[in-house]
């Protein structure tokens, strides 16, 4: 697995282990992809339901109701219920996106400046609870609406969800293109199983609290505080972070584009661009097999010439990581580096 490749400023990683810099700039593009997606249909304003009144008096009737009450109930009223549930899943997927992604882009940002516990602070809501919940509307739209609409909050509680987490997980893995990639039940015990040394439960909890005692695999231990006495500049938490954090923000990340494309159908080569490049981005992080197979995806482009000096295009690990991640590579011969549109190429 290759250094950095450029995505991000070289004076912001100085802190970033270096074998994991890549894994690194690998979820900023995640982040950053989806974040463009948010962008791109709130400007677009895909979110807006629109519809026609059948006639003047529905229309003064529904504007007298939603004066009084709120545009929903008068959707409802007027027999637009199908229009005023768009409305509300639109609504939700718009908010809920965007509170994960300033969550994640934060806690990327702390990992940059060695503040690895409040990193972690971070990273517990959306990996936990808006996870879940979009994973919830895209596997299972139905069920989730329901639920929200007539036993709200009650029936959307984390402790109700526990039980049927798995189904959710696996509902929504279903929905996306990464049922070859991950598997639900790797996401689950990554994200909730206390007793997963490699997961991220237990550092949550110690994260969020400084003394934990209820449950063995938690504990606190003896004449300690839970991280207060961590040295910063220790790597550890750093690998067991990276670990798995490309896996989990690569399942969020299809997760919200899936939302995204129920809300409105994106074009197709930027759906096939996006799918391919956040694969061949965890291959190449997860390096050996992986990212060998990854670089035979890639290796039709050796015959693109450097325009600078001619030589031919060298797929090594470093320009194959450029590539994917950075629409660009570094020539092997002159060390130019140079524009590559492989994004464009769908």
């Amino acid at each position: 697995m290759p250094n950095s490749i450029r995505l991000i400023p070289r004076k912001r990683l100085g802190w970033i282990p270096s074998e994991l810099r890549l894994a690194h700039e690998y979820c900023f593009f995640l982040h950053d992809e989806s974040a463009r997606l948010l962008v791109e249909y709130e400007g677009a304003e895909a979110h807006v339901v629109s519809f026609e009144f059948r006639d003047k008096a529905e229309a003064n009737a529904f504007n007298q109701h939603a004066a009084s009450d709120d545009p929903i109930s008068a959707m409802r009223t007027a027999g637009y219920e199908g229009e005023a549930r768009k409305v509300i899943l639109n609504q939700i997927t718009m908010a809920m996106a965007s509170d994960c992604l300033h969550h994640i882009y934060e806690a990327l940002r702390c990992l940059e400046k060695r503040k690895v516990i409040v990193a972690l602070n971070l990273l517990r809501k959306p990996l936990t609870d808006n996870l879940l919940y979009l994973s919830w509307m895209l596997g299972d739209e139905d069920g989730f609406y329901h639920t929200f609409t007539t036993n709200s909050p009650r029936g959307i509680t984390s402790s109700i969800l526990k039980g049927k987490r798995a189904e959710i997980l696996s509902s929504a893995l279903a929905m996306t293109e990464m049922a070859d990639v991950l598997n639900a039940e790797f996401i689950d015990r990554t994200l909730f199983t206390r007793a997963n040394q490699t997961g991220f439960q237990r550092l949550f909890q110690h994260a969020v609290h400084l003394v934990t005692v209820q449950r063995l695999e938690l504990e606190t231990t003896p004449e300690n505080f839970n991280f207060i006495f961590k040295r910063y500049d220790d790597d550890d938490l750093y690998e067991l972070i990276y670990d798995v954090l490309p896996h989990v923000l690569l399942y969020l990340s299809h997760v919200i584009f899936g939302l995204f494309e129920r809300m409105a159908a994106p074009e197709d080569g930027s759906k096939n661009a996006f799918q391919v490049r956040s694969i061949l981005g965890l291959y190449l992080v997860e390096g050996e097999e992986s990212e060998a197979h990854a670089m035979e995806r890639l290796a039709d482009l050796t015959r693109i010439e450097c325009p600078d000096c001619q030589s031919a295009l060298k797929i090594t690990p470093h320009n194959a990581a450029r590539l994917v991640l950075t629409d660009s590579y570094r020539c092997t011969n002159c060390r130019r580096s140079q524009p590559f549109p492989l994004s464009w190429m769908f």
